[in-house]
């Protein structure tokens, strides 16, 4: 993949608050008992629809902090399970990148009460049942589903990842193997090789600018020193009180938070602080590293993606700021910036992407360029074009901000009334996991469908 990174005359001292990557054609550059009574706080009422047929149940476990939600689906054939642990990737230790999605691989190979790596996986193929986790940036998920049958015991072997993991050093070899696969994976990709690019930007202290997969040198080859990382960022991360358990099923919800005691009451406390807020660091980007044209090349469509940091808006659920500028921005009718620059014939596609963490807000408009739209006179055109659109907007009125941000408040309420509740136990407790970590409990639902609660003309 060729390079080059400069920054060209033409931007402008509010272009360089943003960064741009240009990505052209080569040619142009067993069943247990529940019958341990939990502690736990005051249970908490989750907002549901009206047309939501689910019962929930939301405590938090006093004696080890554990916060769990409990579900109830009477159209439910199977139940479902998850727990986010709330650190992933940008809590890698700098010498390790990659450790985290590491230790989602090796969880699952063994514990103190169950030794045989593969017993977990043929419980589950036994009650047909499947499981699946992913590594994010600030939180890793592990999410299951499996025959009612299966349910009590199938919690009770999960229950013990987060209990007594064993980290077989003679496991490491073959999950480093996987590891490194889904980094080979992913070099192909077009949208994922801009978006680490653009990250990579960022100052070198920044946890956005952080390589997240991981490889096997990154990875020290699973040597010893590895496996000692792995060990202490397991005890420095993986304690109840940054866990958050999800389960759903046709049973009530007060049998299902017993079982939830009986089987994860063990999960020790440890001392692992509170969850790491990274908007406190210092700002993820800066004006040294904005401004900037980056041209790679490219064998797919030939594109152009501008990036601007923002402070984090992830607290700002419930004004949801960003689901505003998705509305302002993805609006493709007469007038739109999508519509001006397709009838230029600079482009055939205009997509919006947002990237919300703790650390910062990312906005990405990506473009999807014509002959005439990747030279650089297209590119120029493209760019001044965008800020002058963004310059409208800025330009609103506060009665006509507010009054759009009313009808996008409208519209998230009549979505949230109407949304299909997932009829798949795993989309269902993966979900609600990752809400559970960003959320409160109250909110799960609402904030998770993208609801505006509360409108500032302000934010906007």
């Amino acid at each position: 993949m060729s390079l080059a990174c400069s920054r060209p005359a033409w931007v402008t001292s509010a272009a360089a608050r943003a960064l741009f990557v240009l990505c052209l054609s080569p040619m142009a550059t067993a069943v247990l008992k529940i019958d341990r009574q939990a502690k736990v706080a005051p249970e908490v009422a989750v907002r549901t629809s009206s047309s939501d047929p689910r019962t929930f149940a939301y405590q938090t476990f006093e004696e080890n902090g554990l916060r769990v939600l409990a579900v109830t689906d009477p159209r439910a054939s199977k139940a479902g399970f998850a727990v986010s642990v709330e650190a992933g990737s940008f809590s890698d230790p700098v010498g390790f990148p990659g450790l985290a999605h590491f230790c989602e691989h090796l969880l699952f190979l063994g514990t103190k009460k169950y030794p045989d790596e593969a017993s977990y996986d043929n419980f589950m193929a036994q009650h047909d049942g499947t499981n699946n986790a992913f590594t994010d940036q600030e939180r890793t998920v592990y999410y299951n589903e499996v025959g009612q049958a299966g349910f009590a015991e199938g919690m009770d072997r999960f229950a013990q990842f987060f209990v007594a993991p064993l980290f077989r050093q003679e496991m490491a070899s073959r999950e480093l193997n996987a590891v490194n696969s889904e980094h080979e994976k992913n070099k192909p990709d077009q949208g994922r090789r801009l978006w680490e690019l653009m990250r990579r930007t960022a100052p070198a202290d920044s946890v956005l600018g952080r390589f997240y997969t991981g490889t096997t040198e990154s990875l020290h080859h699973g040597d010893a020193s590895a496996m000692a990382a792995l060990r202490a960022y397991h005890s420095s991360n993986y304690c109840a009180p940054r866990m958050n358990l999800v389960m759903v099923s046709n049973l009530t919800t007060s049998a299902q938070l017993a079982l939830a005691h009986q089987t994860f009451g063990d999960v020790p406390r440890g001392s692992c602080g509170k969850t790491r807020d990274f908007g406190l660091d210092r700002p993820a980007f800066d004006t040294e590293h904005l401004g900037q044209l980056i041209r790679i090349g490219s064998t797919s469509t030939p594109s152009l993606w501008m990036m601007w940091p923002l402070a984090p808006t992830l607290k700002m659920y419930k004004e949801a700021p960003m689901n505003y500028l998705q509305y302002v921005l993805g609006y493709a009718g007469p007038g739109s910036l999508k519509s001006q620059l397709r009838k230029k014939g600079l482009i055939t596609g205009l997509n919006l992407q947002l990237e919300e963490t703790s650390a910062a807000t990312l906005v990405f408009i990506t473009f999807d360029l014509t002959p005439v739209g990747e030279e650089d006179e297209g590119i120029r055109d493209i760019a001044g074009n965008t800020f002058a659109y963004l310059r409208l907007l800025a330009g609103d009125s506060r009665d006509h901000v507010q009054l759009v941000y009313e009808s996008t408040r409208n519209m998230s309420l009549v979505d949230f009334e109407y949304a299909e509740v997932p009829d798949n136990a795993m989309d269902a407790v993966s979900d609600l996991a990752v809400a559970m970590s960003r959320f409160a409990p109250e909110d799960l639902l609402a904030a998770g469908s993208g609801v505006v609660d509360q409108v500032d003309p302000d934010l906007a």
